[in-house]
């Protein structure tokens, strides 16, 4: 029937008849792309111009001053989260690769954090003094002193948190180290760390808190989770190695640091963060369920 009736048009007609075919067509086609949006890559990785937190931070951290349990201070040397109640970072990030590393000289003296909102307080060196505790830097100073500015800055006071010693100097130090020994090789590591809980035990006695003139929470943990890939353009996949630690903050803790190896979900479960929220959890799960073993 449809055929009959084409042949009954002149050639003229016809010719408008298609066109107006294919006018639908392309309008339909046009219609249905609209409502159909693209399917994501599979497996497909999103990052943040910050190296520092380019898989995402482990928690949401604000630059308001009204939030005052998680304020955010991002700097070029390290991304955290500061939590004016405790005194300490609540977790801090940073991105550490061979040219993070230098010889410039170690500093003698922390300074509190000029960029903190004037009306938090800002806690001073002299305020650990006398309480058994070190001054146990997050970021590390010899991750970042590759100039004498980067090294300057890990030194504020908002970077650090109330370690016992024989964490901060014997198992936490020579995780630190082990790091480096892996980006010296090449890699690129992104780490966060951070504090958790309250009351540990320094070379003088166990405390809930130290600091004279105000109080810092001394915590009962601290824990470092590390992602490892094998340059600055690579993304993580299911092989991917991960290291995770949690530490007792007390006397106990020897320099053998592997002792202390979690998994990165055990350290999610017990922070309540999430860590690289940006990798697709296909990609993120194998690798955080995983305890590392490697050397």
């Amino acid at each position: 029937m449809a055929k009959r009736s084409l042949n009954r048009l002149t050639p003229g007609q016809r010719v408008l008849v298609i066109v107006g075919c294919l006018v639908v067509a392309v309008i339909f086609a046009q219609i249905r792309g609209c409502k159909q949006q693209p399917e994501p890559t599979p497996g497909e990785v999103k990052t943040l111009a910050n190296r520092n937190v380019r898989f995402g931070m482990p928690a949401e951290a604000k630059t308001d001053p009204a939030n005052r349990t998680a304020y955010l201070i991002e700097r070029p040397q390290y991304v955290l989260s500061y939590n004016d109640d405790t005194k300490n970072p609540n977790w801090v990030c940073w991105n550490l690769t061979k040219s993070d590393i230098g010889k410039t000289k170690r500093r003698e003296r922390f300074e509190p954090d000029p960029d903190l909102p004037r009306e938090f307080i800002r806690i001073t060196h002299d305020d650990y003094d006398g309480f058994g505790f070190d001054r146990g830097h997050m970021c590390p100073s010899a991750d970042r002193d590759d100039t004498a500015e980067n090294n300057r800055v890990t030194f504020y006071m908002t970077n650090v948190v109330p370690q016992a010693p024989n964490n901060n100097q014997k198992g936490w130090g020579r995780l630190e180290n082990h790091c480096r020994n892996i980006a010296e090789e090449g890699n690129e590591l992104y780490i966060a760390c951070g504090p958790h809980g309250q009351g540990g035990t320094g070379r003088i006695s166990a405390q809930q808190t130290i600091g004279s003139a105000t109080r810092i929470t001394v915590p009962a943990s601290v824990w470092k989770v590390v992602l490892v890939l094998p340059n600055k353009e690579a993304v993580p996949n299911t092989n991917t190695r991960t290291i995770a630690v949690w530490m007792p903050n007390d006397q106990t803790v020897t320099s053998d640091w592997k002792q202390y190896r979690v998994s990165v979900a055990t350290v999610e479960e017990r922070t309540g963060y999430r860590f690289f929220p940006l990798v697709p959890d296909d990609v993120a799960n194998p690798i955080k369920t995983r305890v590392d073993t490697e050397p």
